[in-house]
């Protein structure tokens, strides 16, 4: 960092919007860009989590199992349209009234 953009800075004193004049576009790319990252990890983390399959034993019950499988497809197409139903059953290619019962079905509602 050039020494010219250096000063004390305490909590009473926030930042200048320009404190950064030339570099102020590239960290806030580089940030959005790692912000990216972060949301995409953590999705692929949950994605994992819904990877696991089940013992098939005498407590299995396929149509239990086929509800959680439809469940995360949902979440996870939600999660990627950033919530858009219309673009996620696109995605699903499902119709969006399909989708839209299903939600209301497998109480996945935010209303």
């Amino acid at each position: 960092m050039r020494s010219q953009y250096l000063r004390s800075v305490t909590s009473d004193s926030p930042l200048p919007q320009n404190y950064f004049p030339a570099d102020g576009r590239l960290l806030n790319s580089k940030l959005a860009n790692i912000s990216s990252l972060v949301l995409s990890l953590n999705a692929a983390v949950e994605d994992l989590g819904s990877a696991d399959l089940p013992k098939l034993d005498d407590q299995f019950d396929f149509y239990t199992e086929v509800e959680r499988f439809e469940i995360n497809l949902i979440k996870s197409a939600l999660r990627i349209t950033g919530g858009s139903q219309v673009k996620a059953a696109k995605l699903l290619k499902l119709n969006a009234t399909t989708l839209n019962a299903k939600l209301k079905l497998f109480k996945l509602t935010t209303k």
